[in-house]
Parts: C-alpha cells; structure tokens; sequence
C-alpha cells in the first residue's frame, strides 16, 4: 500500500497540489497520514473525499490515519464523517 503525508496546512493554496499528488496514486491503495495537519479548508476536504469516492468506486482501499486533533476537528466542524475514511471504518 502506498503512503503520502498530508501536509500541515491544507488550505486553499494547497488545493492543486494535494488533487495532483493524489492522481499520482490513482488505482493504487493508498494510506493518507493526517498526523501533521493544523488547518483544514473546504477545498481539500472536498479533495480528499472526491478522491475516496474514486478509490471506492474502483474498491481500492484508501484511508487517512493517524488524523491530528486538529484535522479530526475541522473535518468534524464541517460535518464530514472523517470515520468512513478511516481503516476499517473505525471513529478516531
């Protein structure tokens, strides 16, 4: 399974290279370490859950783990279920 560290601020400016690093992983399993996220914008949490429903579409798994407090909160406050991306599905 491929890994990729998301980058500390994903915020608007880091929309277009987060789309492009994640194409570069397309059809392969892949594992997103939130671990070092301090901000969350809209645009690539819309990102990284268009790209989760890509990856379900071709059942390839694709999870985001270890997701910092802050990632897991921002994720949260826009009301996303950041458990569905998570392995096995499991709440963080």
């Amino acid at each position: 399974m491929s890994s990729f560290m998301l980058p500390a601020s994903l915020d608007t400016r880091a929309a277009p290279a987060l789309h492009e690093a994640l194409m570069g992983f397309d059809g392969q399993p892949l594992t997103l370490d939130g671990s070092q996220v301090e901000s969350l914008g809209g645009q690539c949490l819309q990102i990284l859950l268009a790209a989760h429903e890509v990856w379900a579409k071709h059942e390839t798994p694709f999870a985001i783990e270890n997701p910092s407090d802050a990632l897991a909160a921002q994720w949260s406050a826009f009301g996303a279920p950041l458990h569905q991306l998570s392995p096995q599905g499991d709440p963080q």
